[in-house]
């Protein structure tokens, strides 16, 4: 580290109320606000501000400081685990106007590119579409809707994880909005930590001693992040806003040298797709970006939708089938020639028929293919609301864990075993490289609710117990909560736990989302 963090006070003394902010409002006015993707509503909220100026975010935290108010953060709500529900006893603050993309540097190396943190991935790349031909951000956390705050906040993935990793690996630089109201700047290489130590001068200056924070070898998202001597920044990176607010994100940027195949094959069998996925992720020759699985339930249900692409996509598919889509860069003619020569190979020595393939460099076919997977979270959601009907209290279970590579067919066989044994309808679907899968059941009451409930627990022990993590791209927030004990060991939440009092000594910032007191 540099000297100390110094958190500077640019927001000034805050003395009144801002005007964006909305006292006790009517529930139904900001219905919008008080739920995400989780399915999880508030019932109201103690007040609300949706600041469309970094200026006026600081006023905002900088006023609720001073009054000691308890702060819930959110932006464009596109979590699954309820981390932007707000608490009735909290205040509100929405960063979801915050938009816009502020600098694009290609001069530098690396090339970035700087966003408030409304601003939506959807428009982030839009805006690298018109200002920075031949430079992207490679990361898809499959919701294009997503704030890139968010994106930070949760260390969002997705499917194109399997080549290019997850937020934190893209992140240059964070602008930060303390509790205190203050604004802490970090940079990557730059704000480091001097060992166990990092210090901050808000107003007066406090040290932290922490111990390196451990992760699973898995993709995850699981906490704070701290290495001894590393990069302070990373602590922010997964912290669900319960450690700072992000008003401002700079990414680093990568050039774009390569084309994009998009391959499906449908396959006889779970083992069978996995053997493919076996010798694919074993071919150095091919570069593979994504390897995405889904079974014959999940197709089932993208049919049930009726859409015209999901139906094409299927066409070939046998009955019973599943089926593995993967991505792969390539340069030219004669390495796209030799990629799906390679690509047909494997599936040939797995069993697999051709024929029951598709395969595309257009971008109509890979439209195409997203929608298929796209359809099947899209009618799980509908059958759910479907049962609601007749048991109101109905919910989808959805885990989000992973393992190691030698786990794939351990952990496959312990979801698809148990929730079979246990009569439970369910999907199985998702990040098959990164042994990452999206496992939904649909209970039809709410005694199978209540089982389903008692089997995802029985599944995040076994996975812990073999290197596993609980939650691999979506975060925490309130609904996995109660499983980080079982991640971690008490040591390591102490530490995460000493990280809050430091940066939030009153613990006001998110309430009850990923850590408690």
């Amino acid at each position: 580290m540099t000297g100390v963090l110094e958190a500077r006070n640019l927001a000034g003394e805050a003395t009144a109320r801002p005007a964006c902010v909305r006292v006790a409002p009517a529930a139904a006015d900001v219905a919008d606000l008080l739920r995400d993707e989780s399915r999880m509503t508030a019932a109201g909220v103690a007040s609300v501000a949706e600041p469309s100026s970094v200026d006026g975010l600081r006023q905002v935290l900088a006023w609720h400081a001073s009054q000691g108010h308890a702060v819930t953060v959110s932006g464009a709500r596109t979590g699954v685990a309820g981390g932007a529900v707000p608490e009735t006893s909290t205040h509100l603050v929405s960063v979801a106007k915050l938009r816009g993309v502020t600098a694009i540097d290609l001069t530098r190396t690396p090339a970035t590119v700087c966003a408030l943190a409304g601003t939506t991935l959807r428009e982030l790349q839009a805006a690298l579409a018109e200002q920075a031909r031949g430079f992207a951000l490679p990361l898809d956390p499959t919701e294009a809707g997503a704030s890139v705050g968010g994106m930070v906040a949760t260390n969002a993935a997705g499917s194109r994880a399997y080549r290019f990793g997850a937020t934190r690996d893209w992140v240059h630089a964070l602008t930060v909005e303390l509790a205190s109201g203050r604004t802490l700047p970090l940079t990557r290489g730059v704000d480091r930590a001097e060992g166990d130590a990092v210090a901050l001068a808000d107003g007066d200056t406090r040290t932290a001693h922490l111990a390196a924070i451990p992760k699973p070898h898995t993709k995850n998202s699981i906490g704070y992040g701290f290495s001894t001597g590393g990069d302070v920044l990373d602590l922010f990176i997964g912290s669900e806003g319960t450690l700072g607010v992000v008003s401002e994100v700079t990414f680093r940027l990568m050039p774009v040298t390569e084309s994009r195949l998009a391959f499906l094959q449908c396959l006889a069998s779970p083992a069978q797709a996995f053997d493919l996925v076996d010798a694919i992720r074993a071919d150095e020759g091919l570069r593979t970006t994504a390897l995405e699985f889904l079974d014959a339930r999940s197709h089932e249900l993208a049919r049930e939708t009726g859409k015209a692409e999901v139906l094409r996509v299927l066409a070939q598919a046998p009955p019973g089938s599943c089926s593995l889509f993967a991505e792969f860069g390539y340069d030219d003619d004669a390495q796209l020639e030799s990629t799906i020569e390679r690509v047909l190979t494997h599936v040939a020595a797995v069993g697999g028929d051709e024929s029951a393939g598709l395969a595309g460099v257009d971008e109509a076919v890979l439209k195409d293919i997203r929608a298929f997977r796209h359809a099947v979270p899209e009618r799980i959601n509908a059958t759910i609301a479907e049962r609601r009907q007749q048991h109101p209290a109905l919910h989808k279970i959805a885990t989000d864990m992973a393992v190691e590579n030698q786990h794939l067919r351990w952990v496959y066989d312990l979801y698809s075993s148990r929730l079979t044994a246990a009569g439970l309808d369910h999907a199985i679907f998702g990040h098959v490289g990164n042994n990452h899968f999206h496992v939904n059941i649909l209970p039809k009451d709410e005694d199978e609710l209540v089982r389903a409930k008692t089997i995802y627990r029985e599944f995040a022990t076994a996975l812990v117990a073999r290197g596993g993590c609980v939650s691999a791209e979506h975060g925490i927030g309130r609904i996995k909560k109660a499983f980080l004990p079982a991640q971690y060991g008490e040591e390591t939440l102490a530490t995460m736990r000493a990280a809050k009092r430091w940066l939030d000594p009153d613990w006001r910032l998110n309430p009850g989302v990923l850590i408690d007191p």
